[in-house]
């Protein structure tokens, strides 16, 4: 006989489902939103300056970025997690936060001068300053702000969301046009962060205190989750120090810009949908097979909307990098076409290492991202230095698909299923791609017209045929297995309802 809990009602499931819907709606608007101030600014910005511009500031960034994730304890995960969390418990996590974010600070600046001379860059020294300043305010944000988050109330962060990239893209543009200076990206960077700081206060009104009651509690969930945190950090941050250092500032900036537009698409809606799957699967603690079915739904969601997404991006990289960012960005094609395929990949999996933070197994979580590691950084570096910008390209491509098999070998341990079960619960969505990737391939360098149409008419019917030829051939697989249960027949029950209003 199983030892499995007997199953709630349906109705129960239906509403956590919803719940998560909503959830993932109201992130995925703030992130639209956002996302799409965020375009405007990087379009603005990346025309009124260089690619070496921009690799001077990437370096900075990232950098910081490397050490926020070296350090991150998980403040908002603790939160979520601590579903019952006192005051003993936010002073803390404020405490740790704001400690961590100064420390940041303090490395950045200190590090600047030595930055300017690693990097033969005088310029360095100031734009690490700047960017300096960024993880002190982030470190004082409210922990209070993330109770939003565990009661799936996420219409406080689509305020916030929108309001910090709003302010951001109005100094960074405002300095670009008016100066052409790179410090419009730091201050815009700046300028966010404040406007977040004091919207996590207004919203949450809440007065922390410097304490250190709950350090042990705190530390019980978090010490493997900050190792997790230092060794993702160190996975996805160093590749444009690196290029920097081997290959020049404007490699490293072409590598930058076209990391950014791979994942923008499919990082849109996988992004939403995982952040409100981590507290939604949270509430199912005690039950583990809901749990476990909870996340495969998240899966076949993921599939079926950010996988081709990121493929059909790589798809339009010519026209969509000639259109945004100027022939002189026309580099990163390159980037887009090899990285976007592998993150449309890796977006199934988005939401594994929730489903394993959610039960607790955050030791499994530090083992696959020391395994990456310990593989990753050895093939990327020797790979930039045999081949240049194209061999850091296809080894990060390479590296991807490994870290695809570490989240399949991670479910599994963490299930007790199949190391297979999350690549069959999107298999219409991969078939799907698949006749996308064929038509594109195949039929499309046929059409005659395409070749002499203008570039944002040419890039508009490709993104019509392409989502069409995805559309059809991911419903027609749907309807030829019997319309089974899904998030195909999550979207037909949505559409029937909208139309019997």
């Amino acid at each position: 006989m199983s030892d499995l809990p007997p199953l709630p009602p349906i109705a129960e499931e239906a509403a956590l489902t919803g719940r998560v819907a909503r959830g993932a709606a109201w992130i995925f608007g703030g992130g639209m939103f956002a996302r799409l101030l965020g375009a405007v600014n990087t379009i603005v910005v990346a025309r009124l300056l260089v690619p070496d511009d921009i690799g001077l500031v990437a370096v900075a960034i990232v950098s910081m970025q490397l050490l926020q994730g070296i350090s991150d304890i998980g403040v908002a995960q603790a939160v979520v997690r601590f579903r019952d969390a006192d005051r003993a418990d936010l002073d803390t996590l404020f405490t740790l936060s704001a400690l961590r974010g100064l420390a940041i600070g303090l490395v950045l600046a200190a590090a600047a001068p030595v930055m300017a001379v690693v990097y033969n860059d005088p310029r360095m020294l100031g734009v690490f300053l700047g960017v300096a300043a960024f993880p002190v305010f982030s470190g004082l944000i409210n922990p209070r702000f993330y109770e939003f988050e565990r009661d799936l109330n996420f219409s406080r962060e689509f305020i916030s969301t929108v309001a910090n990239k709003l302010a951001g893209v109005i100094v960074s543009i405002s300095i670009a046009v008016i100066f052409r200076t790179y410090w419009a990206i730091i201050l815009g960077l700046i300028a966010g962060s404040i406007v977040q700081l004091i919207l996590s206060y207004a919203m949450r009104p809440f007065v922390p205190r410097i304490g250190f009651q709950s350090l042990r509690k705190v530390f019980g969930f978090s010490g493997w989750l900050a190792g997790v945190s230092f060794l993702a950090a160190l996975n996805n941050k160093l590749d444009v120090p690196i290029l920097a250092r081997l290959v020049g500032g404007g490699g490293a900036g072409v590598f930058f810009m076209g990391l950014q537009l791979s994942e923008m698409a499919a990082g849109q809606v996988a992004r939403p949908l995982t952040r409100a799957l981590y507290p939604g699967l949270s509430t199912l603690q005690d039950e583990p097979e809901r749990m476990r079915r909870a996340y495969l739904r998240g899966v076949g969601a993921l599939g079926a909307v950010a996988m081709p997404a990121a493929f059909g991006v790589a798809f339009v990289a010519n026209d969509l990098v000639f259109l945004l960012l100027g022939e002189k960005w026309l580099g990163a094609v390159m980037v887009i076409e090899i990285l976007a395929p592998v993150i449309g990949l890796q977006s199934l999996f988005y939401a594994t290492q929730s489903y394993a933070m959610a039960l607790g197994l955050t030791r499994l979580i530090f083992i696959r991202e020391l395994i990456y590691l310990v593989v990753r950084l050895p093939i990327f570096i020797w790979a930039t230095m045999a081949y240049g910008l194209p061999g850091a390209v296809w080894a990060g491509a390479g590296l991807g698909v490994f870290h695809v098999g570490l989240n399949l070998a991670l479910y599994a341990r963490a299930s007790g299923r199949s190391f297979w079960q999350p690549l069959a619960s999107a298999h219409r969505s991969l078939g799907a791609v698949a006749v996308m990737a064929l038509y594109f391939l195949s039929l499309r360098p046929s059409l005659a017209g395409l070749a002499d149409m203008a570039p944002a008419l040419r890039l508009a019917a490709d993104i019509v045929a392409g989502a069409g030829v995805y559309i059809g051939a991911h419903t027609a697989l749907w309807l030829a297995q019997g319309r089974p249960d899904g998030v195909e027949r999550d979207i037909a029950d949505e559409i029937g309802r909208r139309f019997q209003k």
